[in-house]
């Protein structure tokens, strides 16, 4: 930023004293600093409140605003007529309400778009600059998208507790479904904090105000994917039939059952195929696979129990047969030399007949079937890739019933008593 030069207002002719009017042939004078008289000028007028500093090694163009009480020479960063015209505007607009635009930015005079901005800017990185994946980046993308639209002009130093509850109510009047709106709230609120982060690391901003946001969202109405789950193998499998029997989706069968008979998760079991994920120990009682979340080295394996193995045993059929050539366990139907898509299994299970269920609640059955056994929370957390002890199973999958940790559980099968969804494929081949 250009700093104000200091000139003593007696020592300059005011414009309005000097003869004829501003046009094409005329110019205004002001006399050098220190001197009395029009000769050997300084400053000379090219347009309403345009000035141009004849001394200067470039032809910089200045306004003439009044700054703090006092009027100063500030430049318009160019020297073309026509863009300082428009920039004078634009500032005389600014003034208008109250700010200043050619004043210094500090980091309190930031704004929450300056800091929405900057975060874009980096791509979204998380607290430790690692780039997020693809699916997160573009919820923070879209999310800072949202945002902008409230926040962009609000000053650091101005957002309070009261800030956010105008969010709030601005945001929930904007959503077209009906829903409460204070999950996307809360969310997009995340969003806002994340960028706050980033921007006080940067020095842009010098504090983050959303440290202690509010949270808008009841605990109590949080749904967790326990609900959405299949109460035991006939029901999930049930489920699955319904992916079996098209030809178009029956990769998505395979890949639901192999997220519920493993306790991965969509993105995780994606990764089979690629390298060593998805091979086997010497054995074959373990498949190597990978965990998000930098919880692949908790417990780099899963274990190949009945309803797995027989998984594996029909989708390796399936797949010699109709896509000998995918190195991928669940490759598209559109281009077996790439995955399935992430979010096809999620959008394909939203659209099913009967019960809702979802691609994590495969994730519940998993932790429900072991626990009817008896194993322990603190095992099944490191079978799923927990470091928590099991204290992460109890909140998101609820308690377990005493008589389950006695042995007396209902000891689930993998297997449906009926005929496995696999077997319903509408397909012209030996299973």
């Amino acid at each position: 930023m250009v700093e104000p030069l200091d000139i003593d207002e007696s020592q300059l002719i005011d414009p309005a004293t000097v003869p004829g009017e501003l046009g094409e042939d005329k110019e205004i004078v002001l006399p050098a600093p220190g001197r009395k008289t029009a000769a050997n000028p300084v400053w000379v007028a090219k347009a309403e409140g345009i000035w141009l500093n004849t001394l200067a090694k470039q032809a910089w163009l200045y306004e003439r605003p009044i700054v703090g009480g006092k009027p100063t020479f500030r430049a318009l960063g160019t020297t073309s007529l026509k863009y300082a015209k428009e920039e004078r505007i634009r500032r005389i607009a600014a003034r208008r309400t109250g700010v200043e635009p050619t004043a210094k930015k500090t980091r309190d005079s930031a704004t929450a778009g300056d800091a929405i901005r900057l975060y874009e800017k980096a791509d979204y990185p998380d607290k430790q600059l690692n780039q997020r994946p693809a699916p997160m980046r573009d919820s923070e993308k879209n999310n800072c998208s949202m945002l902008l639209g409230f926040w962009d002009n609000v000053r650091v130093g101005k957002i309070t507790a009261a800030t956010s509850d105008d969010y709030r109510t601005w945001r929930i009047r904007k959503l077209k479904r009906k829903t409460s709106g204070t999950r996307t709230v809360d969310l997009e609120l995340t969003t806002l904090n994340n960028a706050f982060l980033y921007a006080e690391r940067k020095e842009v901003v010098s504090h983050n105000p959303l440290a202690n946001r509010p949270k808008y969202h009841d605990k109590k109405k949080v749904r967790h994917c326990r609900e959405f789950m299949p109460e035991d193998a006939d029901e999930l499998h049930e489920r699955a039939a319904h992916l079996f029997g098209r030809s178009q989706s029956v990769v998505l069968g395979f890949q639901y059952l192999a997220e519920a008979y493993t306790g991965l998760r969509t993105c995780e079991v994606l990764r089979w195929g690629s390298g060593k994920y998805g091979t086997f120990t010497p054995d074959q009682k373990c498949m190597r696979v990978w965990r998000c979340k930098g919880q692949h080295l908790v417990n780099p394996y899963c274990t190949v129990h009945e309803g797995l193995e027989a998984l594996l045993v029909a989708h390796a059929k399936w797949h010699n047969h109709f896509h000998p050539a995918s190195p991928w366990f669940f490759p598209s139907p559109k281009n077996d030399a790439r995955p399935v898509s992430i979010d096809l299994l999620a959008h394909a299970l939203a659209l099913l007949p009967g019960k809702k269920v979802t691609s994590h609640g495969g994730r519940a059955f998993y932790v429900t079937v072991r626990r009817s056994h008896g194993i322990s929370d603190s095992r099944i957390a490191h079978e799923i890739g927990h470091t928590t002890g099991g204290s992460t199973l109890a909140s998101v999958y609820g308690g377990v019933p005493p008589n389950w940790t006695d042995g007396d559980g209902p000891k689930l099968s993998w297997l449906p008593t009926r005929r496995p969804a696999w077997e319903l494929m509408p397909l012209n081949f030996p299973l």
